[in-house]
């Protein structure tokens, strides 16, 4: 038994190892989870296939998933502004994320509810969302083209 693991020992360890490395090269170095100074994880990116595979990994681990669209087309959009302020925080609301995001934004957000603005070229729209128990929150932003 004891030769076995000196014989397989390091070959095994190679095998680990490389998958390890490959698993790492799956998410791309502009893919990194951030934190804000109120204690708000999130990361966005999703230009290009590699982004959106490793984003599309990652989202299950965050509870807000938002993404960013042309109108018609579904083309997806960059450079959004995005503010989420928390509702109902005494005695104001509170911003909780300011960022310009890629395509796809994707947060970890206290239970709560949350006013959402994003803005492309101009172009501002807000939706409410409730976290609540853990469940995801899928929300589409559909941007009309520019005139």
């Amino acid at each position: 038994m004891k030769s076995a693991i000196r014989r397989w020992g390091p070959v095994l360890g190679m095998v680990l190892g490389a998958h390890a490395g490959t698993i790492a090269a799956q998410v791309p170095a502009s893919l990194r989870t951030q934190t804000t100074a109120t204690g708000i994880a999130y990361v966005t990116g999703g230009v290009g296939d590699g982004e959106q595979n490793a984003l599309d990994e990652m989202k299950r681990d965050y509870n807000l998933r938002l993404k960013f669209a042309r109108a018609g087309s579904g083309a997806y959009l960059a450079d959004i502004k995005v503010q989420i302020d928390q509702e109902g925080r005494q005695p104001y609301d509170m911003t909780v994320l300011n960022v310009t995001s890629g395509p796809v934004l994707l947060a970890k957000l206290p239970d709560g509810q949350y006013r959402i603005r994003a803005e492309s070229a101009g172009q501002v729209q807000s939706k409410v969302v409730r976290i609540s128990g853990g469940k995801a929150n899928d929300v589409i932003y559909h941007f009309p083209a520019s005139s």
